[in-house]
């Protein structure tokens, strides 16, 4: 008897697992012969455009999907370095700035002196100047802005904008 309640469940399952099957959509088959598997793959989610083209073509592509080793392999190890400065060793931007243009003025130095040591001659770097006129200007708008925001404090402290003055002690007392 009980191995016949064990066929009779075995059929009802089948039965059940036949009649979800049957109701189910039925899936398409791939074929390969329509094109590789290489041309399909190279297609973002069976759009029309490559996964390069999509990436912007040429060079930022081919770093990007490693076709050209030493580069991709170069801007991993620069990304390393930088994500190792700033969270394992703590560092900041602008002491990486430094650090590096501290580096620079050694190597520009050691050039200089060695080169004259050794009768060779020294490197020819230009001098970088920036025109008085920029500063000049940079200093003017920032003068305008500071000087417009003392205005609006004075204006704000003076009673003479209300609105402003009763939105700012409601600021304070909140």
């Amino acid at each position: 008897m009980p191995e016949h309640s064990e066929n009779a469940t075995a059929n009802i399952m089948g039965s059940i697992v036949d009649a979800i099957a049957d109701n189910l959509p039925k899936q398409k088959s791939v074929r390969f012969e329509e094109g590789s598997i290489s041309d399909q793959a190279k297609r973002l989610f069976g759009g029309q455009k490559s996964v390069h083209h999509i990436l912007g073509g040429g060079k930022s592509a081919d770093v990007l999907l490693w076709r050209n080793k030493k580069i991709s392999s170069s801007a991993l190890a620069v990304a390393t370095a930088v994500w190792v400065f700033f969270e394992w060793l703590d560092y900041h931007f602008l002491t990486i700035a430094c650090f590096v243009l501290v580096l620079g003025m050694v190597v520009q130095f050691a050039w200089s002196t060695f080169a004259g040591m050794l009768n060779g001659s020294p490197s020819n770097i230009p001098r970088v100047e920036l025109p008085d006129e920029m500063f000049a200007n940079i200093g003017a708008a920032i003068g305008t802005q500071v000087n417009k925001f003392l205005g609006t404090l004075q204006d704000v402290s003076c009673g003479r904008d209300l609105k402003q003055f009763l939105l700012v002690w409601m600021q304070l007392c909140s």
